[in-house]
């Protein structure tokens, strides 16, 4: 068996030793990475059937010393295997040392793929996939290789001569060109340094402010709501009232709005809510554009601002969209645009006639 038929058998072997999950993951992964990074799905359709006879040759650098190093690639336990403790450790050593020396893993017609090369693809994984690179090295190394000969089957086709290809491969450029500023512009801008100084602008924003929890009785004139005042004056139970006459959606539940913010409410509400002392009522009405209320403090205790470490995905989140939505702002104000919508749906109008 010469050394090209042997690397082939090998990877068929090591395929069918793959867990289902794994072979099917990767098998998604692999058309994804087919579209994106090679000549698309006509590249599969057009080529793959006539791949055995393109001439070319694959020599995986996995038997024997990895090349320009010195260190052998580690030896990876079988699948569906659970790694012991220290041969855990001893791989993690391994894969770190290999991603210091970067080796070339595989030539693929005299094209090197280099460790890192593999190792980038897993980022297209799921986390718990990611975090077991050392499992899955040799399923990406056989998917890039395939990859690689399905391209070098695509040119030998002709494909990468084909304008309806050469479109998709300019659109994915464009997809490429885009993420890559991005990803640069949000490095500089969404740090932790950033994020913690919004927090800290929110919390002094908070700081001091207590919240309060109130039930009220939601009326449609002040008349009303002062003949209600009256009831309570006369010692009449507030939920009771509450259940019987409010007008808000709070009146099953005895006019209870829970724990909230004053800021958080209409200033009139607000403010007459934080001037009461737990247990009073107000005994004036009190008018905000839903209509007249009477209002009573139930408690009131101190702000329960989440942590920065609870907040730092929400910050995050929300600094990567603002970050996003000024950069494309300012990259319209900054380019010669020319828009026609209105035609374009004229011409859908006029095609569908």
């Amino acid at each position: 068996m010469t050394a090209r038929e042997h690397n082939g058998t090998e990877g068929l072997r090591r395929r069918a030793q793959w867990p289902a999950r794994m072979a099917i993951l990767l098998g998604f992964w692999l058309l994804a990475a087919a579209t994106a990074l090679s000549l698309a799905q006509p590249l599969q359709a057009q080529a793959a059937e006539r791949l055995a006879g393109v001439p070319g040759s694959v020599t995986l650098a996995q038997s024997g010393t990895a090349e320009g190093t010195d260190l052998p690639p580690p030896e990876l336990p079988a699948a569906g295997a659970a790694p012991s403790g220290p041969e855990v450790a001893r791989l993690k050593e391994a894969f770190q040392q290999m991603n210091v020396q970067n080796p070339v893993v595989a030539r693929v017609n005299g094209q090197e793929i280099r460790w890192a090369e593999v190792v980038a693809t897993a980022d297209d994984l799921p986390a718990q996939y990611r975090e077991q690179i050392e499992s899955v090295f040799p399923a990406l190394l056989d998917r890039l290789v395939d990859l690689r000969l399905l391209a070098d089957a695509a040119r030998a086709e002709g494909l990468d001569n084909d304008p309806a290809v050469a479109k998709r491969v300019a659109a994915f450029e464009d997809r490429v060109l885009s993420s890559s500023l991005l990803e640069r512009h949000l490095t500089e801008r969404v740090t932790t340094a950033a994020l913690r100084e919004r927090y800290d602008v929110l919390v002094a924003a908070r700081r001091g402010d207590r919240e309060i929890r109130t039930r009220h009785i939601l009326l449609d004139s002040e008349a009303a709501a002062a003949a209600v005042i009256a009831r309570l004056d006369q010692g009449e139970v507030f939920i009771s009232l509450a259940s019987e006459l409010s007008a808000g959606p709070s009146a099953a539940r005895g006019g209870d709005l829970g724990y909230f913010l004053p800021s958080r409410m209409a200033p009139a509400f607000a403010d007459a809510a934080v001037a009461l002392e737990p247990g009073e009522y107000t005994r004036v009405p009190v008018e905000t554009e839903f209509g007249w209320h009477v209002i009573l403090l139930v408690d009131r205790r101190a702000d329960n601002t989440p942590s920065f470490l609870d907040m730092q995905d929400q910050l995050r989140e929300e600094a990567t969209k603002t970050a996003v939505d000024r950069l494309l702002l300012s990259l319209r104000h900054q380019a010669a645009l020319e828009m026609f919508p209105e035609d374009a749906g004229a011409g859908r109008l006029e095609g569908a006639q």
